[in-house]
């Protein structure tokens, strides 16, 4: 966000030599929308490279060589033509933000829990059918989005990314989440809409300071609440109730108000 594109397709190759010479001084290589197949060979020896986007281009692959990012803490690949990403990804030790949707991704390096510095990670819109059991290891991930892709189950041990805020799962193939989930203790918004879910985990709702929750209509009662017949409703409704009731209190004190369903 807020990065100027720059086309380098047609152009003299010193268009690149002067983003990336800038990009020494200031850690931010912005590279979108130019029509990149592969990942010029200078980008990996930016000393000091804090952000590198790269989205809205052609890459297939990227380089082993990306380990040598070590400060990176900021990748964005959003919109290329990556079917999978290097296990060299995982050696990037100061990784903060790994975005990559829109790809062609069919699955994760299984080390990727070695990155255990990562607070947000999107891969919306790829064909994953699964996620490795090493992402529970990711103990700072806050933000997951994992939405629009071909999952049919998730890692038994979800419950263990103790950081997370933020769980989107929206259009899968998912019939049921883990009974681990009522570990997340900062687990707040959930979206598991557009899966065949046949229920849900009593301590999700029970255990959890879930917030915000989104459901295909299944299994919601015709006023949009929780089903009778959904274990630990009445304590997700009352933490839902307390929440609305301290923003009608903050409206009527001089704040803003912002309700969710």
């Amino acid at each position: 966000p807020g990065f100027l594109p720059i086309c380098i397709m047609g152009n003299s190759p010193t268009k690149l030599s002067q983003r990336l010479e800038r990009a020494e001084k200031t850690g931010v290589l912005a590279l979108r929308d130019c029509g990149l197949e592969k990942v010029p060979d200078r980008v990996v020896s930016v000393a000091g490279l804090r952000v590198l986007d790269m989205s809205h281009n052609k890459l297939t692959s990227l380089p082993s060589s990306l380990s040598r990012l070590e400060g990176l803490k900021d990748l964005s690949l959003d919109a290329n033509k990556l079917a999978s990403l290097p296990a060299q990804i995982c050696m990037l030790p100061r990784l903060e933000t790994l975005s990559a949707p829109s790809n062609d991704l069919t699955s994760l390096p299984g080390a990727i829990g070695s990155l255990v510095k990562l607070r947000k990670l999107v891969l919306t819109g790829n064909r994953l059918t699964a996620l490795p059991d090493s992402l529970c290891a990711c103990s700072s991930l806050q933000l997951l989005d994992a939405s629009r892709n071909r999952l049919a189950a998730l890692p038994e041990a979800l419950g263990q990314l103790g950081s997370l805020v933020e769980l989107t799962l929206a259009e899968n193939c998912l019939s049921a989440v883990p009974a681990s989930t009522g570990s997340l203790r900062r687990l707040k918004d959930l979206d598991l809409r557009g899966n065949p879910l046949e229920g849900l985990p009593a301590g999700l709702l029970t255990d959890t300071p879930l917030q915000h929750l989104q459901l295909d209509e299944r299994l919601l009662a015709k006023d949009g609440s929780l089903r009778e017949d959904v274990e630990g409703r009445e304590a997700y409704a009352a933490r839902r109730k307390a929440r609305i009731d301290k923003e009608l209190h903050g409206k009527a004190t001089g704040g803003d108000v912002n309700f969710s369903s």
